[in-house]
């Protein structure tokens, strides 16, 4: 889900090697493919057209990120996407993203989301769009135990400072074995 490769721009100058964006959309690996490369730093960009959850990837990588995709993920499809990443990763790999906890039944964040994502449920039943997009998706802790229960080991950091203070860093490694 690399989208227009504003992370893999982002990134790259921390890369050696290869750096791999996969997404199912031709239109947004076209951007990709036309704005990363001038990023700094010599990593080697490829750019797939892949649907995330049945990636053509053997275990050949050491890192995966994800940043902001998970909304296009069913909540059904969670443990799919983690078995993929796994089976992207070498023995020592890390799958690093941003999430947070469900907010507050009270706060203003939590009824706006499950309007947003009412009103997509509505969309997507009418329309049948070629993505989805929900709010409130792959969530802590129930995020932590389907990447325990994949054979992960997980850290969980609060290196945020205020606005982002509720967002929480996710390393997730994958066994040795």
């Amino acid at each position: 889900c690399c989208g227009t490769g504003a992370a893999m721009q982002w990134l790259r100058p921390l890369c050696c090697g290869r750096m791999v964006g996969i997404d199912m959309s031709a239109g947004m690996l076209e951007v990709a493919r036309s704005t990363t490369p001038s990023a700094p730093g010599d990593a080697h960009l490829e750019f797939v057209r892949a649907n995330a959850l049945d990636m053509p990837f053997g275990a050949n990588f050491d890192l995966a990120v994800c940043f902001g995709a998970f909304g296009h993920i069913l909540r059904q499809d969670e443990p799919q996407l983690i078995r993929q990443i796994a089976g992207a990763l070498k023995p020592g790999g890390r799958f690093v993203f941003v999430t947070r906890e469900m907010p507050p039944k009270w706060s203003k964040v939590y009824w706006f989301s499950r309007a947003f994502n009412a009103a997509m449920h509505l969309r997507n039943w009418v329309i049948k769009p070629p993505f989805i997009m929900y709010y409130l998706t792959f969530l802590l802790p129930e995020v932590q135990t389907l990447l325990e229960d994949a054979g992960f080991t997980v850290e969980v950091h609060q290196p945020f400072e205020k606005p982002l203070e509720r967002l929480r860093l996710v390393i997730a490694t994958r066994e040795l074995h």
